[in-house]
């Protein structure tokens, strides 16, 4: 019985203590597209550091406000940018200053070091993926192995685990059972490879709606621990079906950061704004109407 099941939704607040208690974090969302910013900016809030992050394959905002408030110390990575606004700065700047160690990976080493912490394996060859490149020598994590079948030298990509995985969806009911209306398809894998599971979500619907088309479901409830109520989540990244993403706020971060003065960005954003409603409070209901789209 549904009604005998203790629900999984939690506040904002509670969430960004829980992240804050880890040391490894993952992500799933894709460039400018369903970033958990307001789990991000709650963990930050609640004294998260020393992370190591494991980003999906194209990482953006998300990482690099991580990297700005100071609370990431290795970043496992094959791309950290802003589209048409080029490199992401605060990753560039602690890249180059050693303030970060960096992994350097490409989407195989990602994608398959997912799945195999998702597929609970010690490893996944690949066959030829890096004998042109120079990733193994720079990324410790590659290994080879002799398959046992044909005596052929091939490279091993390990599992990469997390502590918890942060996802931001468009409906979650409050077990857990969530819907992604845009993303990568490395959703279902990230919330397999990691030990707890958070989600933030615009919209909390009934179980109900969730049992009617369950073919929907991207992540189902039994592999998420907790569930936030937060419209506008992503923001100033997009959330399909909800909103655009917001380019002059974007442009706003990039361009404070760039000057050398992210702790403008942190404090007007992130730290001024104690909840979530203060966020928003902040960006402007005017803004945020501009950005909203039809359902």
């Amino acid at each position: 019985m549904t009604g005998s099941r203790p629900s999984k939704e939690i506040p904002l607040g509670e969430a960004g203590e829980l992240i804050a208690s880890k040391k490894s974090l993952s992500l799933a969302s894709s460039q400018l597209v369903n970033s958990p910013m307001a789990l991000i900016r709650s963990a930050i809030r609640a004294g998260a550091s020393g992370l190591t992050v494991i980003p999906a394959v194209d990482a953006s905002f998300a990482v690099d406000l991580m990297i700005a408030a100071g609370i990431v110390d290795t970043l496992i990575v094959s791309y950290v940018g802003f589209e048409t606004l080029g490199l992401a700065p605060a990753f560039r700047a602690a890249a180059e200053s050693g303030k970060i160690t960096v992994v350097e990976a490409d989407e195989p080493f990602i994608v398959h070091g997912t799945r195999a912490a998702a597929s609970g394996l010690p490893f996944i060859p690949v066959r030829k993926v890096y004998e042109a490149t120079d990733l193994p020598r720079r990324n410790p994590m590659l290994r080879t192995v002799t398959d046992p079948y044909t005596g052929e030298t091939v490279t091993t990509i390990p599992p990469l685990r997390a502590e918890v995985c942060v996802l931001h969806a468009q409906e979650a009911d409050p077990y857990g059972n969530v819907q992604m209306w845009a993303g990568n398809q490395q959703e279902l894998d990230k919330a397999k490879a990691a030990d707890t599971v958070i989600v933030s979500a615009e919209r909390i619907v009934p179980v109900e709606k969730s049992r009617r088309d369950p073919r929907k479901v991207t992540v189902p409830g039994h592999l998420v621990d907790a569930v936030v109520h937060a419209p506008f989540g992503a923001h100033p990244t997009m959330s399909e079906g909800f909103y655009a993403d917001d380019r002059a706020h974007t442009e706003e971060y990039v361009s404070t950061v760039r000057q050398g003065r992210p702790e403008a960005y942190l404090d007007a954003y992130v730290r001024a704004p104690t909840t979530h409603p203060d966020y928003l409070a902040a960006i402007g209901p005017e803004r945020l109407a501009s950005l909203m789209r039809e359902d």
